[in-house]
């Protein structure tokens, strides 16, 4: 039997992991017993390197040393320091997406070699093939990229298989925005348009608050923008209070010695409030609204016609967003999905629609669309005089993938020999004002009159977002070809070869971790963390706890103990969700 595909959403301040049983996604819980795994990568004082909770609680004491947020700058060329050390955004990201494939490989007793990994919908080119260089460097196969809405609606849509509407995925994740316009029938999710914002999330939401803790503390003689320390405790306090006030009207913050003024140590006591939370986040979340109508319009929907908004990512609790979208919608969102945890169970059902554990044909089928304009650079006039810089769109945004889509050029020179074909994505006129992607060069065309001589060029996009470019000089034949994954942020092979090596090296995991058994063995490998993390849940929960949450470690302990694999995976489950329920 094949191991299992496991779907993987790499979140900016979370991440999960989730693996098809039967006919149903289930979350895989961490080494710790729980589902979300902060993001966060941290070199320890021996040089090993964290992830996830281990990491988050250096942040405050060694903030030169922990990293988070790295999903924002994948895809650039930009550096992460980890003390005296340098690593690539595909380097932080693999380290990530290694304690998630070690947690599914400690769960499910098999190794697993292959994901379907998540990203927004607005991610870019270099974006999405960073993401693939990461998965590589956990040794991961990540043959399937799924847009974060798209998954999110397949979590959605296993349950309303019966339904046929219009569905709007309204999706605040930690530091990205997407919105997606679905058309749901007879199991089908038809994706009609995408639109988003790849820098807008409640990391610059925490960053609004934090800034004004900091003017607050500068108010009382403190000089804490060159402390990193301060910094990082102003941080953590603000993401609490953000997350505090989607449920009371106000909260109190208290840093004890934050800062020292005059010889003397300082604290920054403050309330705020949700009504002064909503007046320094109100820009932001008001532009979420744009991308909205964007996305209606590319769709031709009228507003009216969307039957439900499903709302995704954990800064989607924010009541604002709540207000916002009933005002532009006339109606509240009903949600219809668990905000943090329907990315990754939608990426598991897309991984068993890969491997055949679902049967695409009895279940769910999906359709989705390129969320960019893509094309070329040309030359035109306007007035007898050229113009350059121009760019003529190939596959439009918004169009169903995978997508195939060829436009013929003429040459612009008497006896030209050779054309430039630079490939972008945008939606301006202007080359410039658009994203470059790579380029290429056509040679050893015949010399003609400037006009006399057509190049026809073939734009492939598929389902991963990937794109391929073919070009055919048309008099002669000649045809030449182009993938676009070269670009400056890709990893070479032999960059990827030693960069596994150097994670393999530094990784510390969890040497207490028993290794990946035969199938059948993995009941026993799940249930050591549950038990001891149920063990330390035990002694705070109310009498009216204990008893239920003892009846569900004994069941797992009989389960284990009679062998029946069935019962221990559903024990398993019903513990996670208990001890889930009561963090």
């Amino acid at each position: 039997m094949p191991a299992p595909v496991v779907g993987i959403d790499l979140g900016t301040t979370h991440s999960l992991v989730a693996v098809m049983k039967g006919e149903r996604p289930e979350l895989i819980p961490n080494r710790f017993g729980k589902r979300l795994t902060p993001s966060i990568v941290g070199l320890d004082k021996n040089g090993q390197v964290h992830v996830g909770e281990s990491a988050k609680n250096q942040l405050v004491s060694a903030p030169d040393r922990t990293v988070l947020e790295v999903k924002r700058i994948m895809g650039t060329t930009q550096k992460v320091s980890l003390g005296d050390r340098t690593y690539t955004p595909q380097e932080i990201s693999g380290f990530i997406l290694k304690a998630l494939k070690e947690d599914a490989e400690r769960a499910l007793g098999e190794t697993i070699v292959e994901a379907v990994v998540t990203v927004p919908a607005y991610f870019t080119d270099a974006q999405r093939q960073a993401t693939k260089d990461a998965g590589a460097l956990a040794g991961l196969k990540v043959e399937r990229i799924l847009n974060e809405p798209t998954a999110a609606a397949l979590a959605y849509g296993i349950d309303h298989l019966d339904k046929e509407q219009f569905v709007l995925v309204y999706d605040l994740g930690g530091g990205t925005f997407d919105v997606s316009v679905l058309e749901m029938f007879e199991g089908v999710l038809d994706v009609k348009a995408s639109a988003g914002n790849n820098h807008l999330g409640g990391a610059d939401f925490d960053a609004a608050i934090g800034e004004w803790l900091m003017q607050a503390a500068e108010a009382l003689g403190l000089d804490l923008r060159n402390d990193a320390k301060a910094k990082a405790r102003l941080k953590v306090a603000a993401e609490a209070a953000k997350i505090e006030l989607s449920n009371v009207m106000e909260t109190h913050i208290n840093i004890p010695f934050l800062g020292m003024k005059d010889g003397s140590p300082v604290s920054l006591e403050i309330d705020l409030s949700r009504e002064t939370l909503e007046k320094l986040l109100g820009n932001q979340l008001e532009s979420t609204m744009k991308p909205i109508e964007t996305a209606l319009k590319d769709a031709k929907l009228d507003k009216a016609t969307v039957a439900e908004v499903i709302l995704v990512g954990g800064s989607s609790r924010i009541p604002l967003v709540h207000q916002l979208l009933t005002k532009f919608f006339g109606k509240p969102p009903k949600g219809g999905v668990h905000p943090d945890e329907a990315v990754a169970l939608g990426a598991a059902i897309q991984a068993g629609l890969k491997s055949g554990t679902i049967k695409s044909g009895n279940s769910i089928m999906i359709a989705d669309v390129a969320p960019f304009t893509l094309g070329v650079e040309v030359m035109g006039s306007a007035r007898d005089q050229k113009v350059t810089g121009l760019f003529s769109p190939i596959i439009p945004r918004n169009c169903k993938v995978p997508v195939s889509r060829t436009e013929t050029y003429y040459t612009t020179a008497d006896n030209q020999r050779a054309v430039d074909v630079r490939i972008y994505q945008g939606e301006d006129r202007f080359v410039r004002n658009n994203t470059f992607l790579d380029m290429y060069t056509v040679d050893g065309m015949p010399p003609k009159p400037a006009g006399q001589e057509s190049i026809d060029i073939t734009f492939t996009y598929d389902i991963n977002g990937i794109l391929n470019v073919k070009t055919r000089i048309n008099s002669i034949g000649k045809e030449a070809a182009l993938m676009v994954d070269k670009s400056g942020q890709r990893m070479s092979p032999t960059e990827r070869e030693e960069a596994q090596k150097r994670i393999d090296r530094e990784w510390k995991g969890d040497g207490s971790a028993p290794k990946p058994s035969a199938p059948g063995g993995g009941a026993a490998a799940a249930a050591d963390p549950l038990l001891k993390k149920a063990e330390e849940k035990l002694k705070t929960v109310s009498a009216d706890q204990r008893a239920g949450l003892e009846a569900k470690v004994k069941a797992l302990r009989d389960a284990r103990a009679g062998g029946d694999a069935a019962k221990t995976s559903k024990a398993e489950a019903d513990l996670t969700d208990a001890l889930f329920d009561l963090e």
